[in-house]
This record gives C-alpha cells, structure tokens and sequence, in this order.
C-alpha cells in the first residue's frame, strides 16, 4: 500500500507541477507585479506595494492555481481510496499529498525560482527592476524550499482531513 500511496504522489506531483509551471509562467507573462510580495525582500521594497489592477489579477490568477489544487489534490485522495478498500487509508492519503506537494515544491525551487535566477527571462519581471542582490540569491531560494518542505506536513494533513470529511459527508 505505501509503495501505491508514494507512486500516486509522485505522477500527481508530475501533474500538478506542470499545471502550475504553466500558470506560474502565464501568470508572469501577464503581469509580473503579481508575484512581487514573493520576491527577496530588497525587490519587494524596489517595487513597492501592487497596484489594485494587480491585486485584481491575482485573485483571478488565485482562482486558477485553486482549481488545480482542488482537481489534482481531489483526484489523488480519491485514487488512494480505491487502492485501500475500507476504512479511511489516512496515513496513505496523507504520504501521497506529501510526497505530491514535494515534486511541486521540488519543481518551484529547481525549475522556476533558479530558472529565474539564472536565465532572467525579461517577461518574467517587471519593466525598469534593476539586477538587485536578491535576485541572484539562491540561499534566499532554498530557504523558500525548505519553508516548503516543512509547509508540506500541515498541508499533507489538511489534505487528509478534507478527504476525509468529503468520504464522511458521501456516507
């Protein structure tokens, strides 16, 4: 069973890391300004605070990457559940939504934080941002990771709970 739980979380974290690379890097394309109070703390006081437009398309872009995690995180307590006949497999739910958030979490830290760092793509970044310190800092990179790796535990157990709670409600 766990071996089961462990390969539903990692082709589901294969999903949801291409979905939200997808809507990370459309979302960057749209308007950089929304992932500025995610950036270093010195790009965060270059830039100042998001305009209300901003704040408007982040909330829209919010209702996309929702979407996702309730379609991917949904379909992987529902397929756990098939593969354990029975009572709750809460430990099994709880190991796959881990594991799938770290792929994601992973994909974040390699594929699109250090691929800003190094490649700086100019569609990726506000018009006028200077080359500040922070966003060379790849140690301010993997601390996001590790806040990650920790974040993933509660996460994982809401997950679990929420899972639960909709198995409970269907009888």
């Amino acid at each position: 069973m766990w071996m089961a739980a462990l390969e539903v979380g990692l082709t589901h974290g294969a999903v949801f890391s291409a979905l939200m690379g997808a809507l990370i890097a459309g979302s960057l394309a749209h308007d950089p300004m929304i992932w500025a109070r995610s950036s270093p703390p010195d790009v965060q006081a270059f830039l100042g605070p998001p305009s209300p437009a901003t704040l408007r398309r982040k909330r829209a872009w919010g209702v996309g990457m929702l979407a996702i995690m309730l379609g991917v995180f949904g379909h992987l307590v529902v397929e756990v559940r098939a593969l354990a006949p029975g009572p709750y497999p809460a430990a099994a739910v709880a190991l796959a939504a881990f594991t799938c958030f770290q792929c994601f979490n992973l994909f974040d830290a390699l594929v699109i934080d250090l691929g800003l760092v190094l490649w700086r793509p100019r569609w990726a970044f506000p018009p006028g941002l200077p080359d500040l310190p922070g966003l060379r800092d790849v140690r301010w990179h993997l601390g996001s990771f590790a806040k990650g790796v920790v974040g993933g535990v509660p996460f994982a157990g809401l997950v679990t709970l929420l899972g639960f709670a909709a198995a409970w409600l269907a009888g």
